[in-house]
């Protein structure tokens, strides 16, 4: 479906006239062509037809798609869902599929997709199946270029963080925080932050950095009370605080908080947790386990 036959569609379901939406926005005559394909309009001008049919952008273009999600979308939905499912074979078909993909359309959105999936089958085997030494400097160019970050410069920081020092993502944070502060405001963004504060904890545990730890911890406490996310992550704040305390004078429960999320369904993360908190504690075990 074309933009001018969703806005269309869109405003007949809405009950509006031609001149009920454009009023005020542009001519009606200007929204008619629009709407017959026979002309285009600014981004501006779209923005503001939506904003008076109470739909949003993301609506929007989920609406343009046949309500399929974007491709994008749901590759990244896969990523961070299922690529930790999948056999080594599978993974390497992926990485495949992404470089074929990226020397097709220099979308760089597959060159990352496929260097985050190289680092995960490193990090996974616990040595190099692959080279990675020139995109590590892929990611780290690009992430020094851009002064404004939004979700996907957020999204790639965030998934790879082990190629960076801890004195580098430390310093990086507050930078972050003023690259992304247009975006304070946004539901997403809170969720994006979120992800990127857990992934610290977490390799802060893996690094034994335990002032990180902390650190991150209380970063996460601050942000979760304006986050879509506040019981999740305060209940993962629970988890990192009695691992923290096991690590230092065995009173912690992080255990618990294992148990609470499988009660409430979450078995998946549960077990994810469960051998996190056992790779932290003791190593060796983690691994004869595994």
């Amino acid at each position: 479906m074309e933009h001018g036959q969703l806005i269309r569609k869109l405003r007949r379901e809405r009950n509006m006239s031609q001149a009920q939406l454009a009023s005020g926005i542009s001519s009606r005559t200007a929204l008619s062509s629009f709407e017959n394909s026979h002309s285009s309009i600014t981004s501006d001008i779209l923005f503001k037809y939506l904003e008076r049919l109470n739909v949003t952008v993301q609506e929007y273009y989920f609406y343009l798609n046949d309500s399929v999600t974007p491709e994008k979308e749901y590759l990244a939905a896969y990523y961070y869902h299922e690529i930790i499912k999948k056999r080594d074979a599978e993974v390497a078909g992926r990485i495949r599929d992404f470089r074929a993909k990226y020397a097709d359309s220099h979308d760089f959105f597959f060159c990352c997709m496929s260097i985050e999936l190289k680092l995960f089958l490193n990090k996974k085997n616990a040595h190099n199946v692959y080279d990675v030494d020139e995109d590590k400097g892929i990611i780290k160019d690009y992430l020094n270029r851009v002064q404004n970050w939004g979700h996907f410069e957020i999204s790639l920081f965030a998934n790879c963080l082990n190629i960076f020092s801890s004195d580098y993502i430390r310093g990086t944070f507050t930078v972050l925080l003023k690259r992304t502060k247009l975006l304070s405001a946004i539901a997403a963004y809170q969720n994006d932050l979120s992800i990127f504060l857990n992934n610290c904890i977490a390799l802060a545990f893996e690094r034994h950095n335990l002032a990180d730890v902390r650190y991150y911890v209380g970063e996460l406490v601050s942000t979760s009370a304006s986050s879509p996310r506040k019981a999740f992550d305060r209940m993962m704040c629970q988890f990192y605080v009695g691992l923290l305390q096991e690590l230092t004078d065995a009173h912690g429960d992080s255990q618990n908080v294992i148990d609470q999320f499988a009660q409430l369904g979450f078995a998946d993360h549960a077990h994810q947790l469960r051998m996190f908190r056992q790779r932290v504690l003791d190593p060796t075990e983690a691994v004869h386990n595994e």
